[in-house]
């Protein structure tokens, strides 16, 4: 098997917004720790797999196009699949910036281009998971399902630990929506850390997490509190880390993309439901999700319900010790409860980026609900997607 990992800065060369919150309409230019494209490229038996990991809130469908589309003019035929996959930080630079873009999708394309594959004898890897709330729990009070999990899946070659894929789902927003300074937040600060203290390759990618962030957990929201709450986690994945070479298994590596249609229903919402008790933050959003709810109704309104996304690139990745499951949307993190996390995990924010998909029959009016258009047939189909794909 053959294996390259690489890093490239993506700190945009010209001063942008943030993305990920309404209030971010300033331009900024200050970076405050480093953004950056991780790709993690695997050849083996014909397949050839490239991830990439970025420290952004999102990366569309259309922008994973073009970046396919500028590594087929250097690669031509002779190329790999792509899979792209966002940390989701709430301070990264907004890629949707036109002088940003080109420049972002010319230097991810060169990276992959130029990545160096070195040959790795008798791969093995395992895989563990364990529940973890040192981050973040459940944002919406009372509603906790204690879903929120952190997973390490380790390679291993003649004993030595040479690559380690991360998995957390819980939203990178310790800092304040009005933060003057760029930053790849929590999940930023903990890769450096793990990189600095062992001799391996790390990535990171963010789970099923539509319902879990910081908010009930830190005590602050400067960058002081995402070192704190970082260190918690750091030592989470240390204590992975000290049990990696447990239970070993061969590689057993696939890959698969299907693609998914979606059906969406649009219609009024009844905010009778709002609940007493919910905190100031809470209320904060739901008038976020207001303005989000009348932005998605305009755009219906003009072009029709079929301007919503109407297919998305589900993918699979299998490493014989466990899957991957390849998801563009914010997904509620009830959706683990359908799948058998021995074989099986969830990421969001991959192959595209999409609103939230709440579980069917939700109850409670939250921000997250605002944006959520699918059908519950369509949720039902996804979940029988999610378990045989």
């Amino acid at each position: 098997m053959q294996f390259s990992f690489k890093k490239v800065c993506i700190e945009s060369p010209t001063p942008t917004t943030q993305a990920g919150h309404l209030c971010q309409t300033y331009l900024l230019h200050e970076y405050h720790d480093h953004l950056y494209g991780r790709l993690t490229g695997i050849k083996d038996n014909g397949q050839w797999v490239v991830h990439v990991s970025l420290d952004l809130l999102s990366f569309s469908s259309e922008k994973r196009d073009l970046l396919i589309q500028a590594v087929n003019k250097r690669l031509h035929d002779n190329m790999p699949q792509i899979i792209t996959s966002s940390t989701h930080t709430h301070y990264a630079n907004k890629p949707d910036d036109e002088a940003y873009l080109p420049w972002l999708i010319e230097t991810l394309a060169n990276g992959i281009c130029e990545m160096e594959y070195t040959e790795y004898e008798d791969v093995e890897t395992s895989y563990q998971y364990v529940p973890c709330q040192v981050v973040g729990k459940s944002r919406i009070s009372g509603y906790e399902l204690n879903n929120e999990y952190l997973s390490l899946l380790a390679f291993w070659s003649h004993g030595k630990n040479f690559f380690n894929f991360l998995v957390h789902n819980c939203h990178p927003t310790i800092l304040k929506a009005n933060t003057p300074f760029f930053s790849a937040e929590f999940p930023g600060y903990v890769l450096k850390k793990l990189e600095d203290n062992f001799e391996s390759n790390f990535t990171y990618c963010s789970g099923a997490q539509g319902d879990i962030s910081s908010r009930f957990v830190r005590d602050g929201q400067t960058y002081e509190s995402v070192e704190k709450l970082g260190n918690n986690l750091f030592e989470e994945v240390k204590k992975l880390m000290e049990h990696s070479a447990d239970n070993l298994q061969p590689l057993q590596f696939d890959c698969k993309m299907v693609p998914f249609a979606y059906e969406h229903e649009f219609g009024p919402m009844d905010l009778s439901g709002i609940r007493d008790g919910l905190s100031e933050r809470e209320l904060e959003t739901i008038q976020q999700g207001q303005i989000m709810r009348d932005r998605i109704r305009k755009r219906v309104e003009e072009n029709g319900i079929e301007c919503l996304t109407n297919e998305i690139t589900l993918s699979k990745v299998s490493f014989g010790s466990i899957s991957f499951v390849f998801f563009p949307n914010e997904i509620f993190s009830e959706y683990l409860n359908e799948l058998n996390l021995d074989e099986k995990m969830l990421i969001s924010y991959s192959n595209g980026y999409g609103p939230y998909v709440l579980p069917i029959g939700f109850p409670y009016i939250t921000y997250e609900k605002f944006t959520d258009t699918l059908t519950d047939n369509c949720k039902r189909r996804l979940i029988e997607a999610f378990r045989t794909i």
